[in-house]
C-alpha cells in the first residue's frame, strides 16, 4: 500500500464527523475488515448464507457476526442455509423477496448441544470444501452438485432436530 492510501485512512478516522463541505463520515467501523457471514439482500426462497472474510461491508450483501461461541458463524450459517430458516421468514417475517437483517434477527436462535454443534461444523465444513473447488477451479458446481445437495439435506435434519421439528 501507498503512503497516499495511509494518508487517505488516517483523514477519513480522523476527520470523520466533523462539521464541513465533503467531511466523512465513519460509521460502525469495529465491523470494519471482521470476518462474519452474509447472504444477498434479494433472495429466491433459500437465503443462500456464506461466509465473510475480512472485506468491506455493503447493503447489498447483508452481514452478520457472531457475539458468543455458544452459537459460530458456521453454526448461524447452518442455521440460515436451512429449509426451516427459509420458510419460517418467508411465512412469519417477511414474504416479499427480501431478508434485511432485521429479518434474520427475528429468526429464533437455540443453544445446541455439543454433538449439534459438531455436525454443524462437519457440514458446513464439507459444504465449504466443495465450494472452494469450485473456486479454485478443481471442479465445477455441476461436478459438485450431487454431494453438495446430500450435504443441504444432511443440514436439514440436523437443524430439525435441533428445533424439534
Amino acid at each position: 500500500m501507498g503512503a497516499w492510501y495511509l494518508l487517505t485512512v488516517r483523514f477519513l478516522k480522523t476527520n470523520s464527523g466533523k462539521k464541513g463541505e465533503g467531511m466523512p463520515v465513519v460509521r460502525n467501523p469495529q465491523f470494519y475488515f471482521r470476518e462474519g457471514f452474509c447472504w444477498n439482500n434479494v433472495l429466491t426462497t433459500y437465503m443462500k448464507c456464506k461466509k465473510k472474510e475480512k472485506t468491506v461491508q455493503s447493503t447489498e450483501s447483508m452481514s452478520f457476526f457472531s457475539c458468543t461461541e455458544q452459537t459460530p458463524e458456521y453454526y448461524l450459517i447452518s442455521i440460515m442455509n436451512s429449509r426451516f430458516a427459509a420458510f419460517y421468514v418467508d411465512n412469519l417475517v417477511n414474504s416479499t423477496s427480501h431478508c434485511t437483517t432485521g429479518d434474520a434477527k427475528l429468526i429464533p436462535i437455540m443453544i445446541p448441544t455439543i454433538e449439534q454443534l459438531y455436525e454443524c461444523k462437519r457440514l458446513f465444513d464439507k459444504a465449504f470444501d466443495l465450494k472452494r473447488s469450485v473456486a479454485k477451479g478443481i471442479a465445477t458446481d455441476l461436478d459438485i452438485s450431487e454431494e453438495l445437495n446430500a450435504v443441504e439435506r444432511a443440514n436439514d435434519l440436523i437443524v430439525e432436530s435441533i428445533y424439534q421439528l
